[in-house]
Formats: structure tokens, sequence, C-alpha cells
């Protein structure tokens, strides 16, 4: 039921979806009151992955090169992350049961954790090198095979597909490097043992090496977000002199297409993993970026009725990588937070993640908080690849073990919705939300009070008038810290019994109110 004005609905049906706060939508009017974006904590134990075995070179914690992944079958946590043997000279020797050889390419190993936090690279038997058994699930000889974005797909009936896996394949005979290579489809029923498409790619010729395969339980698409033309990043241009600078100029007052060479990405869509949706172009730099900024990189997820996503954001001529929170109303068109700062802060000097912070891996919740696992970095993008042949007075472009080990798996760690609130400090505030409908029974609040602080909820008809019982005398004051609180008046507590849609007006003084869910439990949405 909605009342109706001019024949235009007023209500805004939320059914329980939780209602975050990033962008104005629920939002009719506030007093004294802030929005703040929240950063994650980094984990203490970081960093959790590290090159740490003899047999390793690179382990390689790239956008396009790892995804940390939770198997609801039993709760563990898995890692897919390339290792990459590309830059310098050499080659290990390896033995498997169908003979030996001698590794020159890149190949795609495995890690487990019960915990998350403490990880293990098992012994698995397919690959020994150097007499060194190693967690290696996927390598072929005199063949490139590299950029793994790996999906767990609950809903395939088929058990021998539960994991799915996007990979560049180039054999050795190419002379164009990642780019050009073509992207296939591997299965797996553990993510253990694959069976590579190899021979079919989905695309033949893919335009960079930077994807990420995402599933959307609404719209129940496979979307996949990455570089599908190459001619960004990689222009070849009279203006380009220097053949060993990986970058062409700029012209930012041109269009799109014409002579643009930064990194951008586009957005396909696909019912079966097999057939595509043509590219849409979601993310190209523009005169709100920097002159040197390439959108590198992209991973969305649902949260509540939103759908957020993390840029990835190269720097150029700093050569470093920072990640930004978007967020987005139909997946297609996505706008910056109003603050606009990187989301996870890079750390000092000396750190693990001096230079670089990026995430390919949708977050995971985990009881009350958000997992973010991302790939910090002590070297730079580029400067350890192509700065020896540039002449650059970089330690790492002429040191090869800073390189081999400056790639990190890290995690920071987030209260579930936390990524923005709503805030009062000393003065008290209020937020009005506009009419709402929702057939659900209870009004639960995710909130964090401060010493002193409290939020109090009265509940309107749609001329600000209290329903009887439910005002905010009759509120019981919430004062603590939950993201699931169950908002009651004297002793009344289901808002369901009201006839109309309704608003509500949080008053508050020195809290913090991150989310609320109109439902009869506080359980996730389906887009979770």
């Amino acid at each position: 039921m909605f009342i109706a004005y001019d024949n235009q609905r007023v209500d805004k049906p939320i059914g329980s979806c939780r209602q975050l706060f990033i962008d104005d939508d629920v939002i009719a009017a506030v007093k004294n009151v802030t929005r703040r974006q929240h950063t994650p904590r980094k984990h203490a134990a970081n960093p959790l992955i590290e090159r740490d075995r003899a047999w390793e070179h690179t382990p390689f914690f790239r956008t396009s090169a790892f995804n940390v992944i939770r198997d609801p079958a039993d709760g563990g946590f898995r890692c897919w992350y390339e290792d990459m043997y590309r830059m310098f000279g050499g080659g290990f020797q390896f033995e498997t049961p169908q003979g030996a050889g001698k590794v020159h390419r890149n190949r795609i190993c495995y890690a487990q954790s019960a915990d998350g936090i403490t990880w293990e690279k098992p012994g698995l038997g397919r690959y020994l090198i150097n007499g060194h058994d190693t967690n290696t699930v996927i390598w072929e000889a005199d063949t490139r095979i590299g950029s793994p974005t790996v999906l767990l797909d609950q809903r395939d009936a088929d058990a021998s597909q539960r994991y799915k896996m996007l990979y560049l394949h180039q054999t050795g005979a190419a002379k164009s490097g990642r780019h050009g290579a073509g992207l296939c489809l591997a299965t797996s029923p553990d993510g253990i043992d694959w069976e590579l498409n190899r021979e079919t790619p989905l695309f033949p010729h893919w335009g960079g090496d930077v994807e990420v395969l995402t599933y959307d339980s609404v719209d129940r698409k496979y979307l996949l977000f990455g570089r599908a033309h190459a001619n960004k990043g990689g222009s070849v241009h009279p203006g380009h002199a220097h053949a060993a600078q990986p970058f062409p100029p700029v012209w930012p007052s041109r269009p799109e297409g014409i002579w643009g060479t930064r990194r951008n990405l586009y957005r396909l869509e696909s019912d079966d993993l097999v057939h595509w949706s043509d590219p849409v172009l979601v993310f190209d730099p523009d005169q709100r970026d920097n002159l040197d900024d390439s959108h590198y990189g992209f991973v969305p997820w649902r949260a509540g009725e939103l759908q957020l996503g993390i840029l990835n954001v190269f720097h150029q001529v700093d050569n470093t990588m920072d990640m930004y929170l978007f967020f987005s109303r139909d997946g297609v068109a996505w706008q910056r937070l109003p603050q606009h700062r990187p989301l996870l802060p890079r750390g000092g000097a000396g750190s693990f993640d001096e230079y670089m912070i990026e995430t390919p891996t949708q977050p995971i919740v985990v009881g009350d908080e958000i997992w973010l696992y991302y790939g910090g970095h002590s070297v730079h993008h580029d400067w350890w690849i192509c700065g020896r042949r540039e002449g650059l007075a970089v330690p790492e472009a002429h040191d090869p073990t800073l390189s081999q080990n400056g790639h990190h798996l890290a995690l920071a760690t987030l209260r579930l919705d936390g990524w923005v609130s709503l805030a009062t400090t000393l003065r008290e505030g209020w937020i009005e939300t506009k009419p709402v409908s929702s057939a659900g029974a209870y009004l639960f609040i995710n909130g964090r009070c401060r010493a002193g602080g409290y939020i109090e909820v009265e509940v309107t008809d749609h001329w600000d008038n209290p329903w009887p019982g439910f005002s905010r005398a009759d509120c019981s004051r919430f004062t603590g810290d939950s993201v699931r609180h169950k908002v009651t008046w004297a002793e009344r507590s289901r808002i369901s019994e009201l006839p109309f849609a309704i608003k509500l007006r949080f008053h508050m003084r020195d809290a913090d109110l991150y989310s609320f869910q109109i439902a009869d439990t506080p359980i996730p949405d389906q887009g979770d």
C-alpha cells in the first residue's frame, strides 16, 4: 500500500535490503549531521603471504594475478596467485609424472587457510621443482598462462564446475607479450584440479592483462571488467619516440578513442560464461583525474540495495597504485564518493605496501566484519620491469631480489557496512528518511555510540506526525555499538503493524549510523 499525489508514487519500496548512506537516495533531510568515509584497518599479521619457498620466483599479488575466496562448504579460505618467471634469466628444473623439463614461464599457484590469517602452500604432488614438491596447480611448457581471475559458482548444478577461472593463454611463439593473448575458461570441482579449455578461447585477442570475473546474484549475470580493447595503455604514436618507455603521451582534451592512451575499463555480461555482450566502456580517465592517472582494474559487489566497487588507479609518474571506492544503482554508471580519497593508505617508508595497494577480490563478510584482501607492494608498478633498460636510477631496476620479494598478500578489516556513516558530535542532530515501505516486521540499525552518545528513533507518517506508540519518547535509547541492534518502543517493536509507508527520524548525539534494515530477521540481502 502506498500514498500517491498526482499519480506519482512517493514512497520508496526497500524490502528487506539494508540501506547504506553512501549517497542521499533514502535521505530526505538532516540537521547537524556529516557523512564520513571510513578506512579499513590493516591486520596486525600482515603480510599474510609472501615469497618464502626456495623454488618460488616472484609471487605476484597484482590486480591481474590473484583471487581470494571463502568456500561456504567448509568455511576455508582459498587463494590463487601467479608466480612470475619472465623478467630475469635462468629457470627451474621441474619434474611431473609425465616427465621433466625446465620452467621458463609463469605458473598459477594455490594457497589455503582455515582462518584466513595463517596460510599454507600445500605440496600437491603435481610439479616438483628442484626436488621440492610445490603448490603449482597450472603450468604448461613453452606457454604463457597467467592473470587468473577465479569465481566460486554455487549456482552451477555440475559439481565438477564449482570453480571457474578465466586466464590468459599464449604460446611461446607469440611475440606480443600478454597483450593479444587469448582469454580462456577453466573449470574445477575443488580449485586444485583444473580442466583447461585453451583450444577455444572466449576472447582470442583480449586487450590486456587485467580482468576481473564476478557473478551478480540479483541480475543473474556473469560480469567481466577489463581491457576489452588494446588501444589503451599500449598505443603507438610518433610522439612515443622512446620504445623502452611503456606510456604514450596523453591528450586530455581529445575525445576517447582518438588518441586516448591511458588505461580504461569495459564491462561485459553473460548468461553462460560463453556468450558475452559487446563491451561497454564504464571507466575512462577524465578531467576529474590527474593527467597521469589510469583506471587499472575494477571489482564490484552488492551491499544492501547498492552496488559498490573498488577501482584500482595507477599513477604513472610516481609509478604507484591506490584503491578508490565507487557506488552504483545499476552496475553500469558508477560514481565516486564525495571525499574521493584512497580507500586504504599506502604504508610508510620501508613497509611491505609502500608503493602500491590494489585488489581484484570481492570483500568477504566474516562475522560482523568485512575482510578485504589486497596486494601490497614494496616495489613500483614497472620500474623493476623496464627501469634497467631505461637507465632509471632505482635499486629495484638493478637488483632482481627486490622485485622477487616485493609483492605480498595482505588483509584489512572493516565493520559490516562500515564504508560510510552519518555522524553527529557534540550537538544533537537528526536524519529524516524519505517515506519507505517494507513488509518486514522490525527495524534493525547498525550504529556506534561514543561515550555519552545515543541514537533514538521515531516513526512518522508523511506529514511528520509520530505514529502512536512509536514516538521518540517511546523509543528505548541505544547507547552501544552493534551492527544489528533491534529498535524497540516501550512495549512495541513490530513496525509492520503500521498501515502505510513510513518515515524514520533518527535523533543522534556523538554517534555514527552506518545502515538500517526493516526485516523479520537481520539476514544478509539476496545480493550479498
